[in-house]
């Protein structure tokens, strides 16, 4: 009502509450907004493994995505803050086996050390991108998406908006994947 729509495309709960039942609670209203069709999918952000696992325990309605700050140099799963937010391995392959979609935010680094800068700045991305004639930006998506993690991503300029849509008409090589991997 405060938007003036009839439904969201897709409603998340942002991060995980303090305790189960606060979760399972705020979860109920979201299923209640999947079932009624003010919200066309729910999904949460930033749970890890043990989060999700939780809430599917509970959940009458799957969760059709969790959405984690993803990027090539935030994707190890290091802790911050003591929580991962769901950027490890056990959380990609464990939404994967349960049919939720894995969506990286931020993948271009926002949320790394250094921030976006760092990642469009990085030698490594540099000479990724000059290899195949792209953009730091192309590559650092590219990389996200070439492993099947779908990417949310923004602008406010349309040459930014065109290279970002470009990511799909050149592939990263194995090496390449790798190398990009390893930036921190």
């Amino acid at each position: 009502q405060m938007l003036g729509l009839s439904y969201v495309d897709a409603m998340l709960m942002h991060w995980p509450c303090d305790s189960t039942a606060d979760v399972v609670s705020t979860w109920r209203v979201m299923e209640a907004m999947a079932l009624n069709g003010t919200a066309r999918a729910i999904g949460v952000s930033n749970f890890n493994s043990s989060a999700v696992e939780t809430l599917v325990a509970h959940a009458r309605v799957k969760p059709a995505l969790n959405q984690v700050a993803y990027s090539i140099a935030d994707h190890t799963g290091v802790p911050y803050r003591n929580q991962t937010w769901g950027r490890d391995d056990a959380t990609r392959a464990l939404c994967k086996r349960l049919g939720i979609t894995y969506q990286a935010y931020s993948p271009l680094g926002g949320w790394a050390l250094g921030g976006t800068s760092r990642v469009l700045h990085d030698p490594t991305v540099l000479a990724v991108a000059a290899a195949h004639n792209r953009s730091a930006a192309a590559v650092a998506l590219r990389w996200v998406v070439q492993q099947g993690v779908p990417v949310v991503t923004s602008s406010d300029k349309a040459e930014y908006d065109d290279e970002d849509l470009a990511v799909f008409d050149f592939n990263l090589t194995a090496a390449e994947m790798e190398r990009l991997a390893a930036v921190r």
